[in-house]
Order: C-alpha cells, then sequence, then structure tokens
C-alpha cells in the first residue's frame, strides 16, 4: 500500500525544524566581560554624623574604575556607559539590599554627612549606635549587570533625620557671641526636644535670636542668667560671658532658651 503524507503535515515539520535550529542559535548570548575590578579605598576609619552637620563631607573614597569591557558574541560592539555607584550595609548582611550613593565619574567621591545618614537610614542603623557597615564600589555597565570592588570598612554613628512642624521659620543666633552681627548661626529642629538647637564654640559676647535671617521677628532676653531665661520679643541682647563649647536651645513652646556649657 503506498503511504501518503499530506503537504500540509510537511510543510509543520519543516517549520518546527526551523524554529528549533532558531532555538539553538538564540541560545548563543552576546556578553561583556570587564578588564578589570574597580578598587576602593578610604582613610575614614568612623564617622558620627549630625543633622547640623548634613551639608558637610562625611567621608572621601578613592577608587579606579574599570579599564574596559571585552565582547563576546557580539554585532553591536558599541561601548555602553559604566556607572558607579557607592554601595552601604551593615556588617553580615553581605550586600543583599545595600543602599546606593552616585560616585560621579572619580577618581575620588565625597559623602556628604546627610547623603551617608540616608544610606545609614535605609539598611537599618539604629541612630545614635556606633556600627560596623561596609562599603564597596558598583560598576553598572548593563541591565543587570554589575562587577564590584574589594569592601573597606568603617565604624558608623547615625542620626534620626527630623524636619521642623510644618509653616515653621527657620532659627538662628547672631552676635559676636557667635560670629558677627551680620553672620547667622544656624540652628537645628530636635524632634526629640521639640527644640531649635546648636551645640558649638562660642565667643565671650552678645548674641540674639532671630527668624528666618532678618529681625522682623528676633528675640533676646530681659531677665536673662548664665543658663537660660524667658524670651522677649525684640528684648535685651543676650551675654555669654565667657568663651567656650556651649549647646543652646530655642524653646518656642515655653517661649524660653537654655544654654549648658
Amino acid at each position: 500500500m503506498q503511504t501518503w503524507t499530506p503537504k500540509l503535515a510537511v510543510g509543520a515539520l519543516a517549520l518546527a525544524m526551523l524554529a528549533l535550529t532558531s532555538c539553538k542559535k538564540d541560545e548563543v548570548r552576546a556578553t561583556l566581560t570587564p578588564s578589570n575590578n574597580p578598587t576602593l579605598a578610604t582613610t575614614t576609619s568612623s564617622v558620627t554624623l549630625t543633622q547640623a552637620n548634613a551639608a558637610q563631607n562625611a567621608a572621601t573614597f578613592t577608587w579606579t574604575p574599570v579599564t574596559s569591557l571585552k565582547y563576546t558574541n557580539a554585532d553591536n560592539k558599541s561601548a555602553p556607559t559604566i556607572t558607579y555607584y557607592i554601595q552601604v550595609d551593615k556588617k553580615g548582611n553581605n550586600f543583599g539590599a545595600p543602599a546606593s550613593i552616585p560616585a560621579g565619574a572619580g577618581p575620588s567621591t565625597t559623602v556628604s554627612v546627610g547623603d551617608l545618614n540616608s544610606a545609614l537610614t535605609t539598611v537599618g542603623v539604629t541612630p545614635g549606635t556606633a556600627t560596623d557597615v561596609e562599603v564597596r564600589l558598583n560598576a553598572s555597565y548593563a541591565s543587570n549587570s554589575s562587577t564590584y570592588s574589594n569592601v573597606v570598612t568603617l565604624k558608623a554613628t547615625g542620626y534620626k533625620a527630623c524636619l521642623p512642624p510644618a509653616g515653621s521659620s527657620t532659627w538662628s543666633i547672631i552676635g559676636p557671641a557667635g560670629v558677627d552681627w551680620n553672620t547667622d548661626v544656624p540652628l537645628t529642629y530636635n524632634c526629640d526636644t521639640k527644640t531649635f538647637d546648636v551645640t558649638r564654640t562660642l565667643n565671650a559676647g552678645d548674641f540674639k535670636f532671630r527668624a528666618n535671617g532678618k529681625w522682623d521677628l528676633n528675640y533676646g532676653s530681659n531677665t536673662a542668667t548664665s543658663t537660660g531665661g524667658p524670651l522677649d520679643n525684640g528684648g535685651t541682647n543676650i551675654n555669654v560671658a565667657t568663651g567656650g563649647t556651649y549647646t543652646i536651645k530655642l524653646d518656642l513652646n515655653k517661649m524660653v532658651y537654655t544654654i549648658t556649657k
């Protein structure tokens, strides 16, 4: 008996074989291999961060970049952009969910107090507690593809960042006890005590509190003592008798201030 194979079945078989061949070809994927791992170093071994210094530098990291990328099985060999990040995580987490800070183009990256504190908060470091953290450089060169530097360690103490109540003025002290009558020394809102605070070296001399860098709203004290007193709108200058390091607290709820050495 003669065997008859429908043309439609032969065509389907041919298409299946073509698809199988195509799948085998698709398995050969283009790859990028970095020529080297970046390196990372810092001279900082410990940092204690405060919100009042959020804009200042916390640590500077020096690093070397990836020199080049090698292509394999790639038709288009245009060089991708390599993006670098400083990654931070608690020691022992093995960078399972690190915080990332853009590192720029190098060869050094300075991380501000505010940015480092945000990273510490992200990875769960308890504010006010010295904690061992690990830092590395992430070189990201393609989707889901990165290479990493060596790991450096820091002992970091962060702070609980907070903002003053909505609508609050910006407060400062001004006068020769701080700098002079033309220079404001900013106060930082303290969420725990609900006061505006500053800790710094003061000169022997006078100062007043003022809002928003203007004299429209300013406070002195007509009955001040060496440790504080009630606030009076437009009141007498407050005197610091002896220079030294002091903590000043402005309490607008109770309308008093304190100064402690």
